[in-house]
């Protein structure tokens, strides 16, 4: 085999996967969008009362009046974070009103003890970090 047809045919192999990521990238840029702008989304740790990470929590967001519930679940150095709930509230053509977001934590055997209410913070924007401080319950 000659060179010129060696270097033909890793020229045109170069190009056809140049098309090939152009099209993946068009692709991903449609469903990424990368004008979107970040609505409201929730995300901190989350430890028992001496201070250790607690994982298999489940952290529920809660939207009254609307359909949207969104349970995640933590990672095992007890880190959390939830999808953009702002932007599915707007997808619903509502606005977002903290006051009806309800954010809580739950496990078999323990109990919510901070923050102690279920309201998220009054933030409609933006990250908002929210500590978790969960308690063993007695008998359980």
């Amino acid at each position: 085999m000659k060179l010129t047809s060696r270097f033909g045919r890793v020229l045109v192999l170069s190009m056809l996967g140049m098309v090939a990521c152009g099209i993946v990238w068009a692709n991903g840029s449609e469903f990424f969008d990368p004008g979107n702008q970040i609505g409201l989304y929730y995300f901190g740790h989350i430890k028992d009362t001496k201070g250790n990470a607690l994982s298999n929590v489940v952290i529920n967001v809660v939207v009254k009046d609307t359909p949207l519930k969104f349970p995640v679940r933590n990672d095992a150095p007890g880190h959390f974070r939830t999808p953009d709930v702002g932007n599915a509230i707007k997808g619903l053509g509502q606005k977002i009103d903290p006051s009806k977001i309800q954010i809580f934590a739950t496990k078999e055997g323990y109990r919510q003890v901070s923050p102690s209410a279920t309201v998220a913070p009054k933030q409609a924007s933006s990250a908002v970090g929210i500590e978790f401080v969960m308690e063993p319950v007695a008998g359980k």
